[in-house]
């Protein structure tokens, strides 16, 4: 196993876990992957002249274990990052740092999730130099246990506030790998986003023919959990003993019939993915978010669109149009739909049909204004 090891320690190496503007002017060009240099102001910045997060609504505020949160047995310590006055119960997502990092390595991302209304929880693993990519899948899957007894714990700040019933995993790195892994384990998460996803798996019965029994077959991942990777499209360059290993290789190895993504982003190296900077980035794992935790079909369509800076960019997601707002049952919902319920409440006509579209037992001027946003996209 001394080659895993090798591999592995490239990519802790080449991890940046400070900001841009952290970095003196050497340090800046060393990670010229997403950093540069700014002659005006004298100052490290983030490529795209700053970078900046886009963040949502919500002041974030963060518990850790020793504020009372349950002590999992399968990893070391835990931050909850959950947003003030935002719209409950909760949805959450765990978010698992690279080889060899802390949970405090991927606190941009959980306050950036935090900030849109979601509940963001970083984890520490017990060992993030040895355990392997199964124990890191069910530490994962013990801090949902946690997240979920936040519920009830008569001190946490978001007693009665959370959805006990929905959470993502997301991951960097060997992380994003080990999302994938956590999916095959627990088929009731309700969706995955790995960034930058390495994955070893050693199966001397399936991978006989290969170095060490790793590699990576569709058995591996056989799993219907909604799938978002975000690759790099040189991440090969850097990691070539991690060929057949990476992204696209897990996009391909995923089942046509789960829903799964793959946004490679073009010229991006192994950390391309590892803060979120990039608006294309924020914008596709927020709205993964919004799609498969809330239920939100209104990001569908922009969930397709393809980024600027995509080098190659797969999906099997498709947008279904809602027949719940087929009103007059032609089989598409347009603009005449509109007039039939209008017509429908203007006559007092609204028994037997669907056209309480907010389901509270009467058809009037908020079920016709439901209809209209929905027609305005």
């Amino acid at each position: 196993m001394k080659k895993i090891i090798f591999i592995i320690s490239l990519i802790y190496v080449g991890q940046l876990n400070a900001e841009c503007s952290d970095l003196d002017s050497l340090e800046c060009v060393y990670w010229g992957e997403y950093c540069e240099w700014n002659e005006d102001t004298d100052q490290c910045q983030e490529i795209g002249g700053g970078g900046d997060v886009v963040y949502g609504p919500y002041d974030v505020f963060s518990i850790s274990q020793s504020d009372g949160m349950r002590d999992g047995p399968l990893y070391l310590d835990a931050t909850l990052y959950y947003p003030d006055s935002a719209e409950t119960p909760l949805t959450s997502v765990i978010l698992g740092p690279g080889w060899g990092g802390d949970g405090a390595s991927l606190s941009d991302w959980a306050y950036f999730f935090a900030s849109y209304g979601f509940i963001a929880t970083t984890i520490d693993y017990n060992d993030p130099i040895n355990e392997s990519h199964q124990q890191r899948a069910e530490a994962m899957l013990d801090l949902v246990i946690t997240v979920k007894l936040e519920n009830s714990r008569a001190d946490s700040p978001v007693l009665g506030l959370i959805d006990t019933n929905k959470f993502a995993l997301a991951g960097y790195s060997i992380s994003g790998g080990v999302t994938q892994i956590a999916a095959t384990m627990d088929s009731t998460l309700d969706a995955v986003i790995a960034l930058n996803p390495t994955i070893i798996i050693e199966d001397c019965e399936g991978c006989s023919d290969f170095e060490y029994c790793i590699c990576l077959l569709p058995d591996h991942l056989d799993h219907t959990v909604p799938t978002l990777i975000i690759a790099g499209e040189n991440e090969i360059d850097e990691l070539p003993d991690y060929d057949g290993l990476l992204g696209g290789d897990q996009y391909d190895n995923t089942p046509e019939t789960t829903i799964k993504m793959l946004y490679e982003i073009q010229d991006g190296g192994h950390s391309s993915a590892v803060l979120p900077f990039v608006g294309f980035i924020q914008g596709k794992t927020l709205e993964w978010l919004k799609y498969h935790l809330l239920g939100d079909a209104d990001v569908c369509n922009s969930l397709l669109e393809v980024p600027d800076d995509a080098s190659q960019f797969l999906t099997t997601l498709e947008c279904v149009i809602s027949l719940d707002f087929d009103i007059n049952g032609d089989g598409s919902v347009d603009s005449f739909d509109l007039v039939t319920l209008v017509s429908l409440v203007i006559n007092g006509n609204t028994m037997d049909d669907n056209s309480d579209l907010n389901d509270d037992d009467i058809s009037n001027i908020f079920d016709i204004l439901i209809l209209s946003d929905y027609l305005n996209g």
